[in-house]
């Protein structure tokens, strides 16, 4: 698969896709990556193109006509909600969705009101590549990698219970027991791949009962700046550690030992006779 990045505004990470499925997803953010910078116009791409950068595999083939098909129409219904004191405003992300099977292409345009979303990022804004997103198979930590990416740089982000079970779009049915294991854990197991030092932490109250009030999830950030190909192999992480050696400066470095192996013999023989008296 080529390396792609997929980058959009932050306010897309407030969109809920608890309910897409983890192929849906990667069909979703292949378009996503591919549309941006592409203004509000209608733009086609091959759908085999989409369908390598999804990691999709090719003998799936009616599976990924489904999926193309199930996602035209949770992406025309996507909404973006923003509540203001004065106003309350509500728009879709896609105005055209097409799928071509036998032309082997897809058409889509961006709303003119949400542009800003894929186009014009300015300073906020979330990256990821694409190839670490498809390769994580749990929807929850899916969800949650996008999240973290928008905080890569800081290294810490808390959300309180509310807020967390609302992006994750978690069960309300789910006991604290429950979203510690079916939510955190995969999280926690699937994001430590690309994520240096990972980790959670459930915040509880000290009241009676030990309420959760929250979660705290935390990493190594990452450095800023362009993005970089195998960027975790080349964190300190991964490096030799240094060593530093006793030899004196004057002495010269290209030095061999010219000894023959009969006379190294002799040495070590004459060693450890001074070691015995």
């Amino acid at each position: 698969m080529k390396d792609e990045v997929v980058k959009y505004h932050n306010k897309l990470n407030t969109i809920s896709m608890r309910r897409w499925t983890a192929e849906e997803m990667n069909f979703f953010f292949s378009v996503i990556a591919k549309v941006r910078d592409k203004g509000t116009r209608l733009v086609t791409f091959n759908s085999d193109d989409l369908k390598e950068l999804s990691g999709f595999a090719d003998e799936h083939h009616k599976r990924w006509i489904d999926t193309m098909d199930s996602v035209s129409d949770k992406a025309l219904d996507l909404r973006y909600f923003e509540n203001t004191d004065s106003k309350r405003i509500k728009m879709n992300l896609f105005t055209y969705f097409e799928i071509d099977e036998k032309r082997r292409t897809v058409e889509v345009e961006v709303s003119s009101k949400f542009e800003y979303i894929v186009n014009r990022l300015e300073a906020q804004f979330t990256q990821f590549e694409l190839l670490e997103f498809t390769n994580i198979r749990s929807t929850y930590a899916k969800t949650m990698y996008r999240l973290i990416k928008q905080w890569r740089t800081v290294g810490k982000k808390e959300y309180n219970v509310d807020e967390f079970r609302e992006l994750l779009e978690v069960p309300k049915s789910y006991t604290n027991g429950e979203v510690t294991r079916r939510v955190l854990e995969p999280i926690q197991k699937e994001l430590s791949n690309y994520f240096l030092n990972f980790k959670y932490k459930v915040i509880k109250s000290n009241k009676r009962g030990n309420p959760v009030l929250g979660y705290e999830f935390t990493w190594k950030p990452e450095t800023t700046g362009e993005w970089e190909d195998n960027k975790y192999k080349k964190n300190d992480f991964y490096k030799p550690k240094n060593t530093t050696s006793n030899v004196p400066d004057w002495v010269e470095k290209e030095y061999k030992h010219s000894a023959t192996a009969e006379e190294q013999a002799k040495l070590e023989e004459l060693k450890r006779s001074m070691f015995e008296d």
